[in-house]
């Protein structure tokens, strides 16, 4: 069976996993996450697109996915 990592150590992956994220994807993701605001205010905010909005947090989703999870992780 394979090792749980405990709440210290998956927040230090999540941490690790925010600070080596690319600049728009975290932007969208602490705006989305930390301040709820909707696609629509994020792509406003931003200057892009909904659609861009969507792509973005996709790929701030699974790249805290990828750092977190002990089976395909980092």
């Amino acid at each position: 069976m394979a090792h749980e990592p405990n709440l210290a150590e998956v927040l230090r992956r999540i941490e690790q996993a925010l600070a080596t994220m690319d600049e728009l994807p975290l932007a969208v993701f602490e705006r989305a996450r930390f301040r709820d605001l909707d696609y629509a205010r994020i792509a406003d905010e931003l200057g892009i697109s909904v659609a861009e909005v969507e792509k973005h947090l996709a790929a701030a989703m699974l790249h805290i996915v990828n750092h977190t999870d002990p089976a395909g992780g980092h």
